[in-house]
């Protein structure tokens, strides 16, 4: 059994997880913005679902990196 490697202490991210970083964010608001546009073209609604959307949208992808980073 090859023996283990150490974890670094304290809150050292390595390169990798900053890109993980950046898909959470553009993925939680793109699907965000999707969701949003076809709720408002299905609803016959202008601006409203697209805001909600894309601020929910980023709000999923800052708990995204909230449960990642921590």
């Amino acid at each position: 059994m090859p023996p283990r490697k150490a974890k670094p202490k304290g809150r050292r991210v390595n390169f990798a997880s900053w890109e993980w970083v950046a898909l959470y964010l553009l993925g939680g608001v793109l699907l965000g913005t999707a969701c949003g546009l076809g709720l408002d073209h299905f609803l016959k609604t202008t601006p409203l679902f697209l805001i909600l959307g894309v601020f929910g949208g980023f709000a999923a992808g800052l708990y995204g990196i909230y449960k990642t980073v921590l």
